[in-house]
Order: C-alpha cells, then sequence, then structure tokens
C-alpha cells in the first residue's frame, strides 16, 4: 500500500524511565495499524477473520515523546490460510523508526480452527501487493 494505515503520536506517558518511547506502545500501535489495514482489506465482513499468530519486531532509531510517526503496510506473503504483513513505522521525512512483521491466521469464528482466506480479502490482498 501507498498510503500510511495509521498515524501516531507518541506523549509523555509513553516514555520509560530512559526518556524514550517504551516497547509496549510501539506494540500498540502497530496493533492498531493491522486493524486498520485489515479494514480497509474487508477482513471484518464475514466469520471468517484474521488472528495474529506471530509477529517480530526490530526498532532502528529512537522515538521521543512529540514524535509523529506514519505506519506503511505491505503485503509479503500470501498464503492459504495465512498471510504476512510487513508493517513500517517512518516519521514524517520517511525516515524508518521500526518495523513489524506480522503472521496473520484466518480463524473460523464459529468452529474456532484455521480456515481458509476468504476470497475477496485475499482478491484485496493480491492487489494491495502490486
Amino acid at each position: 500500500m501507498s498510503a500510511p494505515v495509521l498515524t501516531a503520536v507518541f506523549h509523555n506517558w509513553h516514555c520509560d524511565h530512559f526518556g524514550h518511547v517504551n516497547v509496549r506502545h510501539y506494540a500498540g500501535v502497530f496493533d492498531d495499524a493491522i486493524f486498520a489495514f485489515w479494514t480497509r482489506m474487508g477482513a471484518a465482513k464475514s466469520g471468517i477473520v484474521p488472528v495474529t499468530a506471530t509477529i517480530t519486531a526490530a526498532f532502528k532509531s529512537e522515538v521521543q515523546a512529540g514524535d509523529i510517526v506514519q505506519i506503511m503496510a505491505s503485503v509479503t506473503r500470501i498464503g492459504g490460510k495465512s498471510a504476512t504483513i510487513t508493517l513500517t513505522m517512518q516519521d514524517p521525512i520517511g525516515d524508518v523508526r521500526a518495523t513489524c512483521e506480522v503472521v496473520e491466521v484466518f480463524f473460523d469464528m464459529a468452529t474456532r480452527h484455521s480456515a481458509p482466506m476468504p476470497d475477496a480479502v485475499r482478491q484485496a490482498l493480491t492487489d494491495a501487493a502490486k
């Protein structure tokens, strides 16, 4: 996707005793971004929904109170029952602050088991990956 899926502002209360944003708050922003991403992909329109199986975060540059960031999403893999999305946190001039790779498995809310990805979501992901 070329447009950001989320813009966030970090505040003093996001900082730890060292004066920089604590990892728990990066996680919250990335979690909000993946929800916004799936809303754009139309994933909430059926009983088959994506759930997070794994996340891997990498911190590239310090984020401090007052910083504004944008989260960009890239589809990096589309499988039968899962997809991998890379979220990139960057500042307004494009410097990368952190990345987060998220593996999402599609889950049938009725049966409580993994399920094939809905066709409409697969198409939206394929379109976004272009």
